[in-house]
């Protein structure tokens, strides 16, 4: 499994002269090659776009901000719909080296990478599950976790911004960090996609970064937390994906009673199955439940490979592998 970062992004924070100065610039380049257009005080430079960077001029009251949102894969020259960029020192090398280059190059030598600020990193790897109607089913089953600890849903139903039916979308509280499952193949529209679960980790503020990384200048964070990809990922991963397979209630409540001999630890699990699809949520469950061991029932499920959260009745599947499954190829 290739665990990669999907897209960084770069700001640079000017007064409002040099802004003024860089906005004219850009405006100045784009004529006769690409348009430079501007939406909600955000203008778009699509200067760099065949090299995977989108560029933004975020012209904004009190701040004044220009954004670099890189794709790594697509600036190595690659492409993330099936295959996505592996860090390892050499590339990465190559990949600040090239940043470098055209940051330099945009700015006419007046500013360079470690001018840019590190605000947001995502984190992802490419699940494939064969399938689009088993991608559609993991995004259920993982719908009925529902708000885990630390995280609540980002989107609400009515929400048009997203289509719910094709992702699974958790928000921090607090903490800076996003976590997303969806249908890659639907997203992208490129049937290469199919079957396909792409999952993301965001880091989505600077000081959520610098927790990650002890590295202070950009281009060394942004090469640490590359070779960290995996840890970075797993992290939030872990705390969000319960282990084991996935199955319906009344097999799950089978395997259970089958496995489980401590009456009180068979009675608690049977609970947390029972309550997860009522409260819709497995952290609102096991706030339910009021059970100060609750760990160690959630060490009991993985023990068994089995999920707490089951495959809903309306769905036809039955049987679900884990997704630490993939994750371990």
């Amino acid at each position: 499994m290739i665990y990669s970062i999907h897209t960084f992004e770069l700001t640079l924070i000017l007064d409002t002269k040099k802004f003024r100065k860089q906005l004219d610039n850009a405006y100045k380049k784009s004529k006769n090659n690409h348009r430079l257009f501007p939406k909600d005080n955000i203008f778009n430079d699509h200067a760099l776009a065949d090299e995977g960077i989108k560029i933004e001029y975020h012209d904004k009251v009190f701040k004044k901000k220009i954004k670099f949102i890189v794709n790594p894969t697509s600036v190595l020259g690659g492409n993330d719909i099936k295959k996505l960029w592996k860090p390892n020192k050499d590339n990465i090398s190559k990949l600040l080296h090239k940043l470098d280059e055209y940051i330099d190059d945009y700015f006419d030598s007046k500013y360079e990478l470690n001018d840019f600020k590190l605000t947001r990193i995502d984190f992802t790897v490419n699940i494939d599950v064969s399938d689009r109607e088993n991608v559609s089913a993991y995004i259920k089953v993982l719908r009925n976790i529902g708000r885990v600890k630390g995280f609540a849903p980002k989107y609400c139903k009515n929400d048009d911004r997203i289509n719910t039916d094709l992702s699974f979308d958790l928000e921090g509280n607090s903490n800076g960090v996003e976590f997303s499952a969806y249908d890659k193949e639907a997203v992208a529209k490129r049937k290469e996609a199919q079957g396909i679960l792409r999952v993301e980790v965001r880091l989505t503020k600077p000081k959520t970064i610098r927790k990650c990384t002890e590295e202070t200048v950009t281009s060394k964070q942004i090469r640490s937390l590359a070779l960290n990809s995996k840890e970075i990922f797993l992290e939030t991963f872990t705390h969000v994906v319960p282990f084991g397979d996935y199955y319906k209630k009344k097999q799950a409540v089978k395997i259970i009673e089958n496995n489980i001999i401590n009456k009180k630890q068979r009675e608690k699990m049977l609970q947390l199955v029972e309550l997860i699809p009522i409260k819709k949520s497995l952290h609102l469950a096991q706030k339910e439940m009021n059970y100060r061991k609750i760990e160690k029932i959630m060490d009991a499920f993985a023990e068994l490979n089995l999920s707490p959260a089951t495959i809903s009745k309306r769905h036809k599947i039955k049987h679900l592998k884990s997704l630490y499954t993939y994750l371990s190829k």
